[in-house]
């Protein structure tokens, strides 16, 4: 994944001529949702016991537990550095203004966020008191309200783009249910469902993430 990140600071000189480094990155973005759901999937396979229902996705990668790191590191943080490349893929393609700015910087900043997670691991059961456990929760909060930002400023400058403009509403009503179930997660407990429902905020968002970096792809393949 060096190459997403040699790729990043060729686009950042690029703004004005997009060229073949929108391939690379709208790869990323493609790439980054189907590589972490097959490492969630596999850690939570090799987890004795784990239950994706019932328990957080962090308690993969908590202080202990087994193929921890491979989770923080392969998992949450390596999803974070390919948001990152996604991000200035979209700034390529995208009309230049305040809102897309300012979407594009909080889709940044959600994926620092996300490397942030990997980087500190929760305490065991995610019961966090230590240092890093508290860490990693404010990592979290940063990668949610950045996600959320995020798609409610893009969602304006994809209406006005006719290559986007497709898109628009989707962005808006992704942004809308990340909000409500991340707040959902942030102050109501559902008894054996906790991790059912973080699930489905991280599928929300990593579909939308997805579907874009597609959309970006083949707007990239055409330019070049």
């Amino acid at each position: 994944m060096l190459l997403c990140g040699r790729v990043i600071k060729v686009s950042w000189m690029s703004r004005k001529q997009p060229h073949r480094a929108s391939v690379l990155l709208a790869i990323c973005g493609v790439l980054g949702p189907i590589l972490y759901t097959i490492v969630l999937v596999t850690v939570g396979f090799l987890h004795p016991g784990y239950n994706h229902a019932r328990q957080l996705i962090s308690e993969l990668g908590a202080v202990g537990a087994p193929n921890a790191m491979i989770m923080n590191l392969a998992g949450f943080s390596l999803l974070g550095i390919l948001t990152i490349a996604f991000s200035f893929g979209l700034y390529l393609n995208m009309k230049d203004g305040i809102s897309s700015k300012i979407g594009l910087a909080f889709l940044v900043v959600s994926g620092v966020g996300q490397i942030a997670v990997g980087f500190f691991p929760c305490d065991p059961g995610c019961v966090n008191v230590s240092f890093t456990g508290i860490m990693h929760v404010v990592s979290a909060r940063i990668l949610w309200i950045g996600m959320v930002i995020a798609q409610f400023a893009i969602a304006q400058p994809f209406r006005n783009d006719p290559k986007w403009e497709r898109y628009w509403g989707y962005t808006l009503a992704t942004g809308l249910v990340t909000l409500i179930i991340g707040i959902m997660l942030g102050f109501v407990v559902i008894e054996g469902w906790t991790g059912a429902l973080q699930r489905v905020f991280n599928g929300v968002r990593l579909l939308w993430i997805e579907i874009i970096a597609i959309r970006l792809l083949r707007l990239s393949s055409v330019m070049t």
